[in-house]
């Protein structure tokens, strides 16, 4: 099948799970093209993904540069040239706006839609009056519409008045990447625990929280915290972290990382305390690592964790039952790897690339060959 994939190019879970998803369709034999403002970084160059980079005019005219018409100009212009098949598009602003915008501009050429939802895109967007009935017209009009949790899948029913409920397909990761393989094991006596937060670092992320939850912990236990990611929530962690005097000794600071299942397979425990996620990705890329997670107890993150036997959940913002949770299971050796198995065969069990991706091959042929 021909596809052309849209979506954000930054560090957060929907750009990630659209770029994996482009490249292991792209090795399963499809054809894939992906469109942004610029290259993702989990974008490979061995992907086997042809990458098409939007360019937006530079015109005084424009005091907002249009990006969104550029994006769906590129688009078109792919569908034409490359007689593609299906838009997906991942984020309903503006990727299934300007998917459904392209199919408009191609016809009389047959181009299906398929939008993603991927949480903030309805949470958050979504809830602003002067989007709502653009993305609910994005919606409606698109021939498939899923979402990457249930909980994600009843929050957009509830919001939005739509022809058709989204279909629920999980995030995915691909174990042959992220797994067990060279983890960091249990420390010795004396040794250091390495405890990782990784995100887009956007307010809902609570990026405080596992600041002053890390502080807590390392009162107990010997640990570090590394931050991985870039957002505007960046700076005020930094500050909090150097009033806790935690800066540098204690809390280092990344954005990026060249081999992320290697930092993920470095941590003892992961920390995802966000106000919710739709599904929460990096806990996922986390656990296949063998890497247990403490998360908050909302959105679709209790349908990825299990409650004490392949990670911790705990009420949004209670930072002293996170940080007590996260001291015992550290403390306790035997329980720390035994979540540890557990947590990855849970992941190769249920949200595996090869389970996954079937499911959107599916959706794909459903949609253009009515099968």
């Amino acid at each position: 099948m021909r596809i052309a994939v849209s979506c954000h190019p930054s560090q957060g879970g929907s750009g990630i799970v659209a770029t994996e998803l482009a490249t292991a369709l792209a090795h399963r034999g499809h054809q894939v093209h992906l469109a942004a403002c610029q290259r993702p970084y989990r974008l490979r160059e061995d992907s086997g993904v042809v990458f098409h980079k939007v360019q937006t005019p530079d015109y005084p005219l424009f005091r907002c540069p249009p990006h969104d018409l550029s994006l769906a100009n590129k688009l078109a212009g792919v569908a034409k040239e490359f007689n593609i098949d299906l838009f997906h598009a991942h984020y309903a602003v503006p990727h299934a706006v300007t998917a459904v915008l392209a199919r408009h501009i191609v016809r009389p050429q047959d181009v299906k839609v398929v939008t993603t939802l991927h949480g903030t895109d309805i949470t958050l967007v979504g809830s602003h009056t002067e989007f709502y009935d653009l993305i609910r017209y994005a919606m409606a009009d698109s021939d498939a519409l899923t979402a990457v949790s249930a909980w994600l899948q009843k929050e957009t029913s509830k919001r939005f008045t739509l022809p058709h409920v989204p279909e629920v397909i999980h995030n995915f990761v691909d174990t042959v990447r992220f797994n067990e393989e060279g983890r960091a094991p249990y420390p010795e006596a004396n040794g250091e625990f390495q405890l990782l937060h990784a995100s887009n670092l956007r307010p809902v992320k609570r990026v405080a929280d596992v600041i002053r939850v890390f502080e807590r912990i390392q009162r107990e236990l010997p640990a570090r915290l590394t931050i991985l990611g870039e957002g505007p929530q960046k700076g005020l962690a930094m500050e909090l972290a150097a009033e806790l005097n935690l800066c540098c000794s204690k809390v280092t600071f990344t954005s990026t990382a060249d081999d992320v299942p290697a930092v993920m397979r470095s941590a003892h425990l992961n920390m995802l305390l966000s106000d919710y996620e739709s599904f929460g990705l990096s806990a996922l890329e986390a656990m296949a690592c063998g890497t247990p997670v403490l998360a908050s107890a909302s959105g679709g993150l209790p349908e990825v964790i299990t409650e004490g036997e392949t990670g911790l959940l705990r009420p949004v913002g209670d930072v002293e039952a996170m940080a007590d949770a996260a001291i015992a299971l550290l403390r306790d050796r035997e329980r720390w790897e035994k979540m540890s198995q557990d947590t990855a065969a849970s992941v190769r069990r249920r949200f595996a690339l090869e389970t996954i991706i079937p499911q959107y091959e599916a959706l794909y042929e459903r949609v253009v060959h009515g099968g």
